[in-house]
């Protein structure tokens, strides 16, 4: 057992489409970097559209998830909110951190927030501790 952080982010069809092309991806671009941004392991799909034959109207929903230890929750929901979403509105992020198999506390919603006018810095992961710094030139007077 171990502390685990659970997180779940939804977001509309809209953001699987390509302008121009036919057909939806799998993925998109902010999921993708979301994904790059997770050292072990990554979001993956827990549902996507059921519509089908005989399945009534199924389930219209694009959901992925997954659960994480020693992960850093508040530098992932600044990676979710820094995205360039498309419809920024439909995307949900819902957390929860505890216990593993012990914790029953629910999740959280996290608001997104708007995006600033001004495109945020990229959000880096930070260095582990232990790891020096590039060597640096200093200039002589």
């Amino acid at each position: 057992m171990g502390w685990v952080c659970n997180v779940l982010l939804s977001f509309s069809n809209e953001e699987l489409w390509v302008d121009g092309e036919d057909e939806n991806r799998d993925t998109c671009e902010p999921l993708e970097r979301i994904n790059a941004w997770i050292d072990h392991g990554r979001l993956v799909s827990l549902v996507g559209p059921t519509i089908g034959d005989d399945v009534g109207y199924g389930m219209d929903a694009n959901l992925y998830g997954g659960g994480f230890k020693h992960f850093d929750m508040r530098a992932f929901i600044e990676v979710v909110k820094a995205q360039d979403w498309k419809e920024r509105a439909k995307v949900q992020l819902w957390v929860k951190e505890g216990q593993e198999g012990v914790d029953d506390d629910p999740f959280t919603v996290v608001s997104l927030g708007r995006l600033k006018a001004v495109p945020p810095e990229p959000v880096t992961r930070p260095k582990p501790k232990g790891q020096s710094r590039s060597t640096r030139t200093r200039r002589r007077a």
